[in-house]
Order: C-alpha cells, then sequence, then structure tokens
C-alpha cells in the first residue's frame, strides 16, 4: 500500500517515496487547517469553563479540560510535522522516534482519557455513597493516570524506529493496534455496559420501591458519560480505518481518493469532537447564546441610534 508514509501513520512507516508526494502535500494542507481549528475551538472551550464559577466547579468539566489538552497537544504535534514534510525541513532538531513519541503520547492520552473517565464515573455511580470517589483527589488522580498510562504504552516509540524514522517495526504495527486501540476500546465497552446495567438495576428497584430515581449528582454523571460514549465514538471513527490500513501495508493497494480519506479523517474526528463538546454542554451553550444575543442588542442599538441622527439631521435640513 502507498501510504507507508502519511502524515497520521501510526502504526509503522517505511521511506518517502516519490509516489508519496502528491498524496502527502495533499492530506498535510488539508489537515493543518483542520488542526488548527481543533486548537482554536479547545482553547475557547477552556476558557469558557474557567471563567464561568458554575462551570470551574464542576469536577466533571476537567474530564473534558484534559480531552482539550490532549487534542492541542497531538494537534499542534502533527501540524509541526505537516509543515515539516511540506517545506521539507531537516528533522535534526527533534529526531524520528522523539516525534513518535510525541505523536503516541497525545494519541494515547485522548483514547485512554476516555477509559479513564469511564472507569472514575463507574466507580462513582456503583459506589456513591462513598465521598472519596467524588473528592477533588480522586479527580487528580485520575486525570495523572491517564497521563501516566499515555507515557507508559508509548515508551517503545522511544526505543525502536517507527513510523517518523527511514524504517518501518512491524511490531510497533501490532503493538500499536492492541496498546492504543484494542484495550480503550474494550476498557470502555466493558465498564460501560456494567454502569448501564447497575443503573437499569437501580432505577427498576427504586420505580418498585415507589422512590425518587436519581440525584442531580446521578443525573450529572450519566450525562457526562453520553458525552464521552459520543466523543469516543467519533475518535474511533476517525482513527480506525488509519489503524487498520497500517496492518495490511504491503498486501494491497489503496485507491488515492480513499487514502487522502484516511489521512484526513483522524483530524475531521478531533474537530468534531471539540465542537460536540461545546455543544453538549449546557452552561456552555447558554453562555454563548448570551454573549451573541447582547452582541445583538448592542448592534442593534447603534442602527437604531443612527437611525435617528439620521432622520434629525434631514428635518433639519
Amino acid at each position: 500500500m502507498n501510504s507507508t508514509n502519511n502524515s497520521t501513520n501510526i502504526g509503522g512507516g517505511g521511506s518517502q517515496g516519490n509516489t508519496q508526494s502528491s498524496s502527502i502535500s495533499v492530506s498535510d494542507i488539508v489537515q493543518i487547517p483542520l488542526l488548527s481549528l481543533t486548537i482554536i475551538f479547545s482553547i475557547l472551550y477552556i476558557i469558557l469553563v474557567l471563567v464561568q464559577r458554575v462551570t470551574r466547579i464542576n469536577k466533571l468539566n476537567w474530564y473534558t479540560i484534559n480531552l482539550c489538552f490532549a487534542s492541542i497537544l497531538l494537534s499542534t504535534v502533527m501540524i509541526l510535522m505537516s509543515i515539516k514534510r511540506i517545506f521539507d525541513i531537516s528533522t535534526n532538531l527533534l529526531p524520528c522516534r522523539l516525534q513518535a513519541f510525541l505523536i503516541n503520547t497525545s494519541t494515547c492520552q485522548l483514547m485512554y482519557a476516555h477509559a479513564v473517565v469511564t472507569i472514575s464515573r463507574f466507580l462513582g455511580i456503583v459506589h456513591g455513597n462513598k465521598r472519596f470517589f467524588h473528592s477533588k483527589l480522586f479527580l487528580i488522580g485520575c486525570l495523572i493516570l491517564g497521563w501516566y498510562i499515555a507515557v507508559a504504552v508509548a515508551i517503545p516509540y522511544l526505543f525502536i524506529d517507527s513510523f517518523a524514522c527511514s524504517s518501518r517495526n512491524t511490531f510497533l504495527t501490532y503493538y500499536t493496534l492492541v496498546a492504543t486501540l484494542i484495550i480503550p476500546v474494550l476498557t470502555v465497552l466493558l465498564f460501560n455496559i456494567h454502569i448501564f446495567m447497575f443503573v437499569s438495576q437501580s432505577t427498576r428497584r427504586v420505580h418498585a420501591e415507589g422512590g425518587n430515581t436519581g440525584s442531580a449528582s446521578h443525573t450529572r454523571d450519566m450525562h457526562l458519560l453520553k458525552t464521552m460514549i459520543i466523543t469516543f465514538v467519533i475518535f474511533i471513527a476517525g482513527w480506525v480505518p488509519l489503524f487498520i490500513s497500517q496492518i495490511f501495508i504491503g498486501s494491497f493497494t489503496l485507491p488515492t481518493l480513499v487514502d487522502y480519506i484516511f489521512q484526513v479523517l483522524p483530524s475531521i474526528s478531533m474537530l468534531c469532537d471539540i465542537i460536540v463538546l461545546i455543544y453538549i454542554n449546557q452552561p456552555i451553550r447558554r453562555f454563548l447564546a448570551q454573549i451573541i444575543r447582547k452582541q445583538q442588542q448592542q448592534r442593534a442599538f447603534i442602527n437604531h441610534t443612527l437611525t435617528n441622527r439620521e432622520k434629525i439631521n434631514y428635518q433639519r435640513k
């Protein structure tokens, strides 16, 4: 397959050939604005969460802020690598193994951040009577654990040549597929199944007893879970085709259009994830709506004032 050296190749690559120069330039040029928008919207989301007390004190929002930081890191590294390829810049300042490590660390962080959130909400819902699972200490521990796992999973890229270097190691192809894709997907799937089974049983039991179906904390937990599931599905949909294509490098040749789409899908999925985070978060959506309404009212007031002045000037004439 001719996509052994694309801009988001994470399964292990080969040397860049002349037949790939067109594909690389097209995919890189398309990805740069998408990744730039991802960075802009991620920063916007972080600012919107931090400037409002109601969103800032909600511990669950820090999980989504963590996703934004990981998206900013991955987007920044991918933009730098795209610029390097477009302008054929020497990589001496940043060793190829370090480039691969940074990309895989941020990719793993996005994957395992969803897994960590699922596990933390599982503990918070199933053991809701234990205050520790709703504490700031538990939140900080979960966030640190996600980054620790991401760094640990990406460590082999510091010692083995991969897609960012001139050679390709088959071991890293399958290692990346298992460690970066299969394990976090199974983790999210299994824990979500346990959560929804527990919630269903609890709801039936509460209804049978004629009690209230849940607290505000429980509702927020379920809302976060639904949000994370949506973003996780979008992220997986963007990265799975590229992961799978790396497994079959050399077995078949992808059509040029399909190859372009596979290169751009990860960038599209990250941008869609951030847009979804902004749209689904109701306090942020209301805050943005208020800003827009104020701008419209100010514009209408200015236009009304100008119109009155024009009428007065006309009458004076």
